[in-house]
């Protein structure tokens, strides 16, 4: 018998499986922070004055047991994962869609409901009073469908939009790569035998951003460990069931666990011929395992590319960003993003501020993670001659451009 469509299914089942996959995403947040305990992620935002993240309503948003509050969403996604404007926004967009599905159940049962009663209130009154009743069903019924498709549709457009933007993005990195004679020089890379490559780089210094650039460059596949986490988690692997259950209890995932799903992940066809670890090895310990786990297969990395900025850099990039009031995506820099009018929007001329998380506090202790725990393993792979340091200053495509170019040099 065939699975039953989106549409055929229960509104309350598909709440209950969006929902799910909700708690499920926000565990991965907690993971990829390095699972503080939920004490501490309340304390931290009890500090920052914004919104309560008690630490059992903690746990139940984790363990799914009911949506939390928009608000709450977003300072829990804040707090696992930053001031990325962009994370936030994408998590706003994620909760819109678990509401509207909830709505969609909740308005199942109502309308089942008076339907019931309207039965019993038949065989009891008038018949007048029946066909009122549900005529009063079937008008509130019809006002929250007209609302949840009202709803559905901004969220679609908001997609619509997001996708478009992120496609002139590529284009644009594609016709500046041409000019600058990048993919003739990616070309050459990718004609040797496999190409494996790490990233490396302090906090700011754009190793998310050349990610999947590198990659459609080179023609192998970037591998996040936040997507590893994701993916075996979604896809139900009984590793992925391993990691859900250290996460539900709140634990860190032991580096033995995720060595195993980096195992299976570079067992795929498509990292036949390279990849580019992101994320990862992130300290000292994770290095030497993950280097011992591609020795026994004769693939180790060939090469770590680290996107080197200065501390002062990483403050200037975070501590003049400016947000529009009106549209939180409407980004402006004193410096590098100047906006025309001071301190108004290009886009829509709506009042700029500075969000309360780009501060220097909230850099200077990313900072101070990354000089104890990973700077160690830069230092490491330099001394082993497998290091290739470009500057992380300058236009994306400047960077990229400079990345291949060192690479190939690299390589030879």
């Amino acid at each position: 018998m065939a699975d039953p469509t989106e549409e055929q299914l229960d509104p309350a089942d598909v709440y209950a499986r969006e929902l799910t996959n909700f708690a499920e995403a926000l565990h991965v947040l907690h993971v990829d922070r390095g699972s503080p305990s939920y004490r501490a992620v309340s304390a931290a935002a009890e500090t920052a004055g914004r919104v309560s993240l008690s630490s059992s309503a903690i746990s139940e948003a984790f363990s799914g047991k009911r949506l939390p509050s928009l608000d709450f969403t977003l300072e829990l996604v804040r707090q696992l994962a930053g001031p990325d404007q962009e994370v936030r926004e994408d998590w706003r967009e994620r909760w819109k869609r678990v509401k509207l599905c909830q709505r969609q159940s909740v308005a199942r049962r109502r309308q089942s409901k008076p339907q019931h009663e309207t039965r019993h209130s038949t065989q009891r009154g008038p018949l007048d009073s029946g066909r009122a009743a549900l005529s009063a069903v079937r008008l509130e019924a019809e006002r929250i469908i007209q609302a949840a498709q009202a709803e559905a549709e901004t969220i679609i457009e908001s997609a619509r939009i997001r996708a478009d933007e992120m496609t002139a993005s590529a284009t644009q990195m594609l016709l500046d790569a041409t000019e600058r004679g990048t993919i003739p020089v990616a070309e050459r890379i990718r004609l040797r035998e496999h190409t494996r490559i790490a990233l490396a780089g302090p906090p700011g210094s754009g190793k998310g951003t050349q990610s999947p650039f590198l990659s459609k460059l080179l023609e192998v596949p970037f591998i996040h460990l936040g997507e590893l986490y994701r993916s075996n988690i979604a896809g139900r692997t009984p590793v992925g069931k391993v990691v859900y259950g250290y996460m539900n209890r709140g634990e860190l995932v032991p580096d033995e666990v995720m060595l195993e799903m980096l195992a299976d992940r570079l067992r795929a066809p498509d990292t036949q011929h390279g990849f580019i670890l992101d994320g990862l090895p992130r300290n000292l310990n994770q290095a030497i395992a993950v280097d011992d786990l591609l020795s026994a297969t004769s693939e180790g990395i060939e090469a770590v590319l680290n996107f080197d900025i200065s501390r002062d850099e990483s403050f200037r990039r975070v501590i003049g960003r400016r947000v529009c009031k009106n549209d939180s995506s409407h980004l402006a820099h004193v410096t590098y993003a100047t906006p025309q009018k001071y301190g108004r929007c290009d886009v829509c001329g709506g009042p700029l501020y500075t969000r309360e998380d780009d501060s220097r506090d909230v850099v200077a202790k990313r900072w101070d993670v990354w000089k104890s725990m990973t700077e160690p393993v830069v230092q490491k792979y330099g001394a082993e001659g497998r290091l290739v340091t470009v500057s992380g200053i300058g236009p994306v495509s400047s960077v990229t451009e400079r990345a291949l170019t060192a690479l190939n040099a690299y390589f030879g």
